[in-house]
């Protein structure tokens, strides 16, 4: 079999023409989006493209030396199967081909099928040229097909650009098992100067150490169940996501008072459909802001996002007492709404609505205590906002979240330190709303508002480290001081019980066994509280306007 950086193609899917055309381009669809996944690897090597066969193959007849070459040239094959597949002596010849070239250890390792109908998947399976390529008959294929109706396959979008859940689920498991095959085809780069780096490439390990992704079979028409939720420590607001424009606007609005007031927030964006909200995972309400407007997606159901967003909410235990209803039209009318608005939807759940102040009111926490012998005239002012440490967040599927348990974890070191501390004139801390997205740091302004900075070393080598302190360092107005920053050393995936330098930056180890309780190691516990102590001075010498 060709190594990879021999390849020109990175998969030749192998499909009937035809499927693709009655099935409103499902293949296509599905190549663009498996082209679009591989971002994260891309970032690490150099990928070719992927090759789809009917592009320019021939329907009958001999298999053409140029599409031989292109079978040759590829790294894995995926053949996507309907009706026109079941019915094509063509792509039988493509199989044919490639088991040729690749032998059992192509067809363990480097083919996948996908399975657009089960029954024409099953009358594949049992032709005549199917049992010759397969005596054992023992070859896994994915079930891409509507369980209610198994002839038709999944719908792959929702609504324009975002995956539905369904569609979502197994193709994130074919994804993550290729990337991990990639990764594996190319020797991972010797150590540098940051220290200690895996013995393996990081994708290809489980968020716990456990067995890789490409060791995962995935048996005949059985979907893996979804991982258990974490557990819901209270205090975690949640704000939905909104239509882009005035209402997006004012949400954000909203959020900076909150933020201000010590609420922590999480904000969602659209593409929290694309890991079926796991955002919700530890939080505490879900805050639903409407509008005049229809909402989106509303060809899907009455409610649109608003009712999406509700019901996966409910699917994964929060409570239905827990989603609050934040009303944002400019002058909310005493008269019925217009039939088909968000408002008409939010109307008929029957439910209390809140606007932005009574929202305010329900989450900012109880002002602190003044000291004692510290009330009356010379009494001092209540901190003008929290305290503001921004933690990595990235659109890595593993670690897209990890920022909220690791910022619980800080959270209570805080608190340790407060107590130390006078209580009373300690300022809240305040978590940012998504961690810090360091993919989109473009486009901050400045980081000059963070009091703090926490950067991750989990499933990322030593070159992406160095390359993301150097975005966030460019994001510091020349002249001002650079925010107090540390990186959180995650193990697992890193491996490593040695401290190791960072580029400048101080690296504290983190025990990232169980992901939603991060924890700091024993050892390094000070070396937090100190970060925690520069971060306190920081916000005072700001609030005090030096």
């Amino acid at each position: 079999m060709r190594a990879l950086q021999d390849c020109k193609y990175t998969a030749f899917i192998s499909y009937a023409h035809a499927d693709d055309e009655t099935w409103f381009r499902w293949v296509t669809h599905f190549r663009n989006e498996l082209d679009r996944g591989l971002a994260t690897v891309r970032r690490r090597m150099k990928l070719p493209p992927m090759h789809l066969s009917g592009d320019n193959g021939p329907v009958a007849g001999m298999l053409g030396e140029q599409l031989k070459q292109r079978i040759e040239e590829s790294f894995a094959m995926i053949i996507i199967v309907h009706d026109n597949y079941a019915q094509s002596d063509w792509c039988l010849k493509e199989l044919e081909y490639f088991r040729t070239l690749f032998g059992d250890d192509g067809f363990r390792d480097r083919l996948y099928v996908v399975a657009m109908s089960e029954p024409a998947m099953s009358a594949v399976a049992g032709g005549s040229a199917w049992r010759r390529l397969m005596p054992g008959n023992d070859q896994l294929w994915m079930p891409f097909f509507d369980p209610r109706a198994s002839d038709r396959p999944l719908d792959i979008y929702m609504a324009p650009e975002v995956l539905a859940p369904a569609f979502r689920d197994q193709f994130l498991r074919l994804r993550a098992d290729f990337e991990a095959k990639l990764l594996r085809a190319v020797a991972p780069p010797s150590g540098g100067a940051l220290g200690p780096r895996t013995t393996q490439p990081e994708a290809r390990r489980g968020t716990n150490g456990a067995a890789p992704a490409a060791a995962v079979d995935i048996p005949i028409g059985r979907v893996p169940p979804p991982p258990a939720a974490a557990p819901r420590p209270a205090g975690v607001t949640v704000l939905g996501f909104v239509p882009s424009g005035p209402t997006a606007q004012a949400l954000s609005a909203v959020a900076d008072r909150l933020r201000a007031a010590g609420v922590e927030l999480r904000m969602l964006a659209q593409d929290a459909v694309f890991d079926d909200f796991a955002a919700f995972a530890g939080a505490e309400r879900l805050v639903l802001a409407f509008d005049d407007e229809p909402p989106m997606m509303a060809a899907m159901a009455q409610g649109g996002h608003l009712q999406l967003q509700r019901e996966a909410w409910l699917r994964k235990g929060g409570a239905p007492d827990r989603v609050h209803w934040l009303d944002l039209r400019a002058a909310p009318a005493a008269a019925a709404p217009a039939e088909g608005s968000a408002a008409a939807y939010v109307a008929g759940q029957a439910s209390e609505t809140l606007d932005a102040a009574a929202l305010l009111r329900l989450l900012a926490p109880p002002p602190p205590a003044a000291a004692a012998g510290s009330a009356g005239a010379g009494a001092a002012a209540a901190p003008s906002r929290g305290v503001r440490i921004y933690i990595e967040s990235n659109t890595n599927s593993r670690e897209v979240n990890l920022w909220l348990p690791l910022g619980q974890q800080i959270r209570r070191t805080w608190n340790e330190l407060t107590r130390r501390v006078d209580p009373a004139r300690v300022p809240p801390l305040a978590l940012s709303t998504r961690g810090l997205p360091v993919d989109r740091l473009d486009r901050f302004p400045t980081l000059d508002d963070a009091d703090g900075i926490v950067l991750l070393w989990g499933h990322k080598d030593e070159e992406a480290l160095l390359a993301q302190i150097d975005k966030v360092e460019r994001k510091t107005t020349p002249g001002s001081e650079m925010p107090p920053g540390i990186v959180a050393y995650l193990m697992p995936p890193q491996q490593s019980a040695e401290p190791v330098p960072a580029w400048g930056w101080q690296v504290l180890r983190f025990d990232a066994q169980d992901q939603a309780a991060i924890d700091v190691v024993a050892d390094e516990r000070d070396q937090l509280q100190g970060f925690l102590t520069q971060v306190l001075a920081r916000w005072q010498q700001r609030e005090q306007g030096g």
